[in-house]
């Protein structure tokens, strides 16, 4: 979730391709591939498009792979491209990640973060170039980066059942910011459906909930504090107990930006 909060000049386009950051398919307890595409709109318009691929071990080790780009209109306000990476471990209670990367460039600067973990703890944090620190900075202490996922990891929810899913809060960590998403029940499960997918998912609000790594009183994290109406829905590929986003909506300043996905398929 990084393209959207650490800059004040960002372009609509690079809100999106955070919101992609929190996207991926399913995985399940043995040797599996899957692919997942999403389309990211404003205002109805596609603004951005990503892609993951996700393959899961017998020995239930997991690698996600990922590529962000601006797209259709949103192209000819901001360039900006990116790829994701992940790598983990699945335990009974979900993902637990053990390394994860994201490189992006925009417009002519190019940016990486890396970021380490052990037992779900984060053991090292690589930014190039480094942070910037503003006024009013909101420092990480070392108990915020425990028990924490990655942005991709943190979205796999470890549930037996669809109606388990929303009671769950999504402790994440970026590089930079630390946050937890607190999900709460919509309604109950309903059909949908897209390429490669049929089946049942459930909608989750979520709040979002600021815990270090960032410039407080800053107004786009303000208001995704204070106002933004955020939604997750989140669908399983087989019966793997493991639940990923087919579709969030995140309230900003400009208007609410929509992920979709347009592929949720098994592919091996």
């Amino acid at each position: 979730m990084k393209a959207g909060w650490h800059s004040s000049n960002r372009a609509p386009v690079a809100v999106s391709l955070a919101a992609c950051a929190i996207m991926m398919a399913g995985a399940a307890n043995a040797a599996q591939a899957y692919k997942s595409e999403y389309r990211v709109s404003l205002y109805g318009l596609t603004i951005a498009k990503a892609n993951f691929s996700t393959n899961v071990s017998d020995s239930h080790a997991y690698e996600v792979s990922g590529e962000l780009m601006s797209s259709g209109l949103g192209s000819l306000f901001d360039d900006t491209s990116g790829t994701l990476d992940a790598k983990g471990q699945y335990g009974k209670a979900g993902p637990i990640p053990s390394s994860y990367a994201v490189k992006y460039k925009h417009g002519k600067r190019n940016k990486t973060t890396s970021i380490a973990f052990t037992d779900g703890n984060v053991t090292e944090t690589v930014n190039v170039p480094p942070i910037k620190k503003k006024e009013n900075w909101v420092e990480l202490k070392p108990d915020d980066l425990k028990s924490v996922a990655d942005p991709i990891s943190g979205v796999m929810v470890a549930a037996d059942n669809l109606d388990q899913v929303c009671s769950r809060t999504l402790q994440m960590y970026d590089g930079q910011t630390r946050i937890d998403l607190k999900l709460s029940p919509e309604g109950g499960s309903r059909p949908f459906a897209t390429n490669g997918f049929k089946g049942d998912a459930i909608t989750c609000t979520a709040k979002f909930i600021p815990i270090s790594g960032y410039q407080s009183g800053r107004k786009a994290i303000e208001y995704l504090k204070n106002s933004s109406k955020i939604s997750m829905t989140f669908a399983s590929l087989g019966k793997s107990g493991i639940y990923s986003p087919v579709q969030a909506k995140i309230g900003t300043q400009i208007g609410t930006v929509t992920v979709y996905a347009t592929r949720f398929e098994k592919t091996q």
